[in-house]
């Protein structure tokens, strides 16, 4: 099949996926910790049917080949474990009622937002 997007017009979709993506995540984000904040004003279900669109896009488009220069720093895995503290914290304040089951949960969704994150870092430097 032929690629629906080549060159620059892919950098595009690409671009605009990543920040539609990014946007939803973070307004889900808000709205299961606050309820009814984003809800009020924007339906998420349609926002997610655009993101889906867009990544289908993504996926059919001809990127150009990049070389990849940049180095994996300790700043990088600061922020990943950062980042694993903080969904340790919402998954264990959304689900506070389930008791020691809820430490759990918690625990290993960290460690896989940790170890994941880790992974996709090693990837991109191979």
């Amino acid at each position: 099949m032929k690629s629906l997007f080549k060159g620059h017009n892919a950098v595009i979709v690409n671009y605009l996926f990543q920040t539609l993506l990014a946007t939803y995540l973070v307004l889900l984000l808000v709205e299961q910790i606050w309820s009814r904040v984003v809800s009020i004003y924007l339906n998420l279900n349609y926002l997610l049917i655009i993101v889906i669109i867009a990544g289908v896009l993504d996926v059919f488009s001809e990127h150009p080949v990049r070389t990849n220069s940049v180095r994996t720093t300790g700043k990088d895995y600061a922020f990943v474990i950062i980042l694993g503290v903080l969904g340790f914290g919402i998954i264990k304040y959304k689900t506070v009622a389930l008791g020691w089951l809820s430490w759990v949960i918690s625990v290993i969704a960290g460690i896989l937002i940790v170890l994941l994150s880790i992974l996709v870092l090693e990837e991109d430097h191979e």
